[in-house]
């Protein structure tokens, strides 16, 4: 399933002096409602929704602890993200990580993958058709976020 509908908040700090690379990262955070997941087939797409509560929790949502920035070599740096992430009404501790870069017009690019389970979060992962097609309980969760100031 893919999504474009995410509202993010990201306060990126700069020393004094540096202000081409971040040395902070406070606020972090983002939501999207589960209703903006599309995978191509409406049938699956219902199925998923219901799965995830969308009508009780429809809300997927990311909120930091704490950030660490990692620096790299160039524009590059990593970010460490500790906090909770609610999916279906139930919250877990997570870690993100992501790799970043800033690009020339000072937006910063960042990407990353994780790895979750559907059970983790009370998901028991949807079946389609009498259960001749059936989702794993593993999910890989692939992002890329784009801040601007």
């Amino acid at each position: 399933m893919e999504n474009k509908d995410v509202t993010c908040t990201a306060k990126f700090t700069y020393a004094a002096g540096k202000a081409s690379m971040p040395d902070g990262l406070n606020g972090f955070g983002f939501t999207f409602p589960v209703h903006s997941l599309k995978s191509g087939k409406s049938g699956m797409d219902s199925k998923a929704y219901d799965a995830m509560k969308a009508k009780t929790s429809g809300n997927i949502v990311f909120v930091a602890s704490s950030s660490t920035i990692i620096p790299g070599s160039g524009r590059h740096f990593s970010v460490k993200s500790n906090g909770s992430l609610t999916i279906a009404g139930a919250t877990k501790p997570v870690v993100l990580m992501a790799a970043c870069v800033v690009k020339a017009d000072g937006s910063i690019t960042c990407t990353g993958t994780d790895k979750l389970l559907m059970s983790d979060y009370q998901i028991k992962p949807p079946t389609y058709m009498l259960g001749a097609l059936k989702t794993g309980n593993a999910l890989t969760i692939d992002f890329t976020m784009v801040v601007r100031k």
